[in-house]
């Protein structure tokens, strides 16, 4: 669980630089943004996220080509860079867009994963854009899946900390 100071100190930088981030979110599924707005005075940075979590609405909402998730998958750095460019489209004003997908675990479903569980890719949009990759291992608890996503947010917080603070 990510601290509410680490939250804070995190909001605090955003909006002492004046900037505002807008978020697509498919592995983290409104994660990353609800942990921004859990503490006061999220609103002066966060303009709202777009939960992409089925394929569809990457393509839908986004924008994402088809061809892109058909050659790449829904969860690769392809997709992911799409997926940013479409926030940029949709909301130009926005000083920072932020989109994340990955493997939090294996599909219940028949659909083929060709990334390792705890395989994301984030993509960031300020001033031009900023790719990253990692993969988040889970310490064993009972609940990996959602460790792993956790994890995924820290990841992205500092990712974004560490782009504002070298451009």
């Amino acid at each position: 669980m990510i601290s509410q100071t680490r939250i804070a100190n995190f909001n605090n930088f955003l909006r002492d630089k004046g900037l505002t981030l807008i978020c697509a979110e498919s592995i983290t599924a409104g994660l990353l943004s609800s942990t921004i707005a859990s503490v006061s005075g999220a609103s002066a940075i966060l303009k709202g996220s777009i939960v992409t979590y089925d394929a569809t609405v990457k393509t839908k909402v986004l924008g994402v080509d088809e061809q892109i998730i058909a050659d790449h998958t829904a969860e690769s750095k392809e997709t992911t860079f799409a997926m940013c460019a479409g926030l940029r489209e949709i909301y130009p004003d926005t000083t920072i867009a932020v989109a994340v997908t990955g493997v939090a675990s294996l599909p219940t479903t028949d659909y083929i994963i060709e990334r390792e569980v705890g395989q994301i890719y984030v993509a960031i949009w300020y001033k031009a854009f900023h790719q990253f990759e990692t993969v988040i291992k889970a310490d064993g608890t009972d609940d990996e899946r959602n460790e792993i996503r956790e994890k995924a947010v820290e990841y992205i917080l500092g990712k974004i900390e560490e782009v504002v603070g070298n451009v």
